[in-house]
C-alpha cells in the first residue's frame, strides 16, 4: 500500500515553477519571399525550436516557397504555421498583424526570434518595425552565402520611452485623430493644468510623437496632432 506522503501529487506537479521545466521553447517568426533558403538557416540554428510562424504574399512563387519551408519543418518534426498576407504592401496593416501574433506567443512564455530576410520590402520592414517595438532578436540572411547576420537590437520595449502621462496624452490624440485640439483644449479634455500640458506636448514633440500645426482658419492657433503610425507604437 502506498502511503499518503509518497503518493504522487498531480496538483503540485502541475503547479511547479518554470525553473523545474528547463529552458523555454523557441518560436521562430519569419517573412518569406520566393526563396525558401532565406528562412532555412534560422530554422536550423534555433535552439529548443517548438514552432515556426512565417508570413508570405499571395504570389504563386511565394506559395511555392511556402510549401518547401513547410515540408522542411515537418521533416524535422517541428510545427509550422504559414500566414498569407492579403495586402503585403500595406506596412502598418502587416505590422499590426505580426505584432498581435508576437504578443500572443510572448504571453504564452515562449522565447522569440525573427528572421526578416524574405518577403516584399514592406513586409520585411514591417517585421523589423515589430522587432524594434517589442525588443525581439532579429536576423537577416545574406543573399548569396545564406549566412545569418544578427541585427543589433536591444531587448527593450520601444514604447517604454514614453512616460505614463505622455502615453495618456498621445493615446487621447490617436483616438481622436479626426478632431482638432489646441493645448488649452487638450488640457481641459484631460483635466490637467495648461502649463502641465504644454510640458507634455513639448516632450512628445521632441520625441517625434506629435506635431504642432498652424490652424488654417486662425494662424494664431496651434493644433496638436499625433504623428502617423502612432497607433502601432501604443499597441
Amino acid at each position: 500500500m502506498v502511503s499518503a506522503r509518497s503518493r504522487f501529487d498531480r496538483r503540485k506537479f502541475l503547479s511547479s515553477g518554470p525553473t523545474d521545466l528547463g529552458p523555454p521553447m523557441t518560436v521562430l517568426f519569419g517573412t518569406l519571399g520566393w526563396r525558401p533558403q532565406s528562412l532555412l538557416p534560422s530554422i536550423r540554428s534555433s535552439e529548443n525550436l517548438e514552432r515556426v510562424v512565417f508570413y508570405h504574399s499571395d504570389h504563386a512563387k511565394s506559395r511555392e516557397a511556402r510549401a518547401k519551408v513547410m515540408e522542411f519543418c515537418r521533416s524535422l518534426g517541428v510545427a509550422v504555421s504559414a500566414v498569407e498576407v492579403s495586402d503585403a504592401f500595406d506596412l502598418l496593416h502587416v505590422a499590426g498583424q505580426i505584432r498581435a501574433d508576437v504578443r500572443k506567443e510572448r504571453a504564452a512564455g515562449s522565447d522569440l526570434r525573427f528572421n526578416i530576410a524574405g518577403g516584399t520590402r514592406l513586409m520585411s520592414s514591417a517585421a523589423l518595425l515589430v522587432c524594434i517595438l517589442e525588443g525581439i532578436p532579429a536576423t537577416y540572411v545574406h543573399d548569396e552565402t545564406y549566412q545569418e547576420i544578427p541585427l543589433p537590437l536591444l531587448r527593450i520595449s520601444y514604447g517604454a520611452g514614453l512616460t505614463p502621462k505622455q502615453r495618456d496624452v498621445l493615446s487621447f490624440l490617436v483616438h481622436n485623430r479626426d478632431k482638432d485640439f489646441t493645448e488649452t483644449a487638450l488640457a481641459k479634455a484631460l483635466g490637467v493644468h495648461k502649463a502641465t500640458m504644454n510640458h507634455h506636448v513639448r516632450e512628445l514633440e521632441a520625441k517625434g510623437a506629435v506635431a504642432r500645426l498652424s490652424d488654417p482658419t486662425d494662424a494664431r492657433r496651434l493644433i496638436v496632432k499625433p504623428a502617423p503610425g502612432m497607433e502601432l507604437l501604443l499597441g
